[in-house]
């Protein structure tokens, strides 16, 4: 075996003491020859010990750094290091110091450090393996997220992507626009319960099957039955919650089902805002409940906005007061429906948000000129987190009484 290189993670204590101030920043790689103790414990995966250490023991290293001279001027007298394995890999290394007057490192001394070290390499792998796992699922879903939106002509739409401020929250949020015939436009957005690479992956498998749906001109409750068959299909059984709308910007006839989502809201050409009654149904996955459709009539100018429940959800909030939030901000006056979107977000989501957010907003054209730019700006990231979100609600309480299309 050559040589290797080590990079410094972790002192303790930290600062303060003179032999951890002796020892290379944390940050900073190390490279160790092949016949350095350091090696040697690697290549062997066993611990290291030198119960006293002079200058005859420390020869080998001192031609190679200054630190072992400096570390036994400082009083240090024995030594050992432990290989940090977990599933068996090496992860790298636990060095323990002695410098206090007592006896030198015993065999029980590196028995306990060598526990010590395996249960510490351990965390070190699950994290590791934590995100790795975590990426994973990012990229996947991020890939399935429409790149490029193009609705039909006269329909402006915007959206949003926020993924969940806690890493282990990350789930299965999806939105899409799909050109149908006649110039009419499906407007679909969708959330799978759950987290992790199961999530994403589910999340993708729905997203696809509503693109080819959608392309058969099938009704919206019938393409919501197909989908509910196929989670059935899975081999673990999953929830998603989805609403779906196929939109006639010449006629502004809208027909709308919801499968257990949050309801829409629709933002009049006179800046009155309001949540649509519609049915709710159930979420995909739960079965033996049909979905109902709606027919609505929207006049030119009329904004659709849907969204995930991570919109208007918020631990120690209640709903009802979140649901009143978001039509107080979509009264705003707002230049654009990008500024709407990006205004939501600013007000409702806390720096660190506990779910993955989706916004969907759909304008007709006016009657006053041609319909605005559509822009599809990129996502929007959060920062980090340490939250944990508790169970999701997919119903409204009975409390909430939206007023009716």
């Amino acid at each position: 075996m050559g040589g290797i290189a080590l990079r410094r993670l972790g002192k303790a204590p930290l600062s303060g003491s003179p032999i951890t101030d002796t020892l290379a920043p944390l940050g900073r790689t190390l490279t160790f020859p092949a016949n350095a103790p350091y090696t040697q414990a690697l290549a062997a995966r066993r611990s290291y010990r030198i119960a006293r250490l002079d200058a005859q023991a420390i020869a080998p290293a001192a031609r190679h750094s200054t630190a072992p001279a400096k570390l036994l001027a400082l009083g240090v007298h024995s030594f050992m290091m432990v290989p940090l394995m977990a599933r068996g890999t090496v992860l790298g290394l636990a060095t323990f110091y002695r410098h206090r007057p007592i006896g030198p490192f015993t065999e029980d001394d590196e028995a306990l450090a060598g526990e010590l070290a395996a249960r510490a390499a351990v965390c070190v792998d699950n994290a590791r393996l934590y995100h790795r796992e975590h990426d994973t699922a990012l990229i996947l879903q991020r890939s399935m997220l429409p790149q490029h939106i193009t609705p039909p002509p006269g329909i402006e739409v915007a959206h949003r992507y926020l993924p969940a401020s806690d890493a282990s929250e990350f789930g299965g949020d999806w939105y899409d626009v799909i050109r149908l015939t006649g110039a009419r436009a499906a407007l679909a957005i969708g959330d799978v319960m759950g987290h992790g690479t199961a999530a994403a992956a589910v999340m993708g498998r729905l997203s696809a099957s509503v693109r080819a749906l959608a392309r058969l001109d099938l009704e919206p409750d019938d393409l919501l039955n197909q989908l509910a068959a196929a989670l059935e299909d899975l081999a673990e059984p999953m929830l998603a919650t989805f609403c779906y709308a196929v939109l006639d910007p010449a006629s502004g006839h809208c027909r709308i089902t919801r499968a257990g989502h949050p309801p829409p809201a629709l933002v009049e050409p006179d800046g009155t805002a309001r949540l649509l009654n519609l049915p709710a149904g159930v979420p995909l996955g739960v079965g033996g409940n049909p979905f109902t459709p709606t027919d609505l009539t929207l006049q030119p100018g009329s904004i659709l906005l849907f969204y995930t429940d991570g919109l208007i959800e918020a631990r120690g909030s209640d709903i009802d007061d979140r649901l009143a939030e978001l039509t107080h901000h979509l009264v705003q006056p707002s230049n654009s429906l990008d500024q709407m979107c990006d205004t939501l977000l600013t007000h409702l989501i806390p720096a660190s948000a506990d779910d993955d957010i989706a916004l969907l907003a759909a304008r007709l054209p006016r009657d006053d000129g041609p319909a605005p730019t559509n822009h599809t700006p990129g996502q929007l990231d959060g920062p980090a987190s340490a939250n944990i979100k508790g169970a999701r609600r997919t119903e409204l309480p009975p409390s909430f009484r939206p007023a009716a299309p």
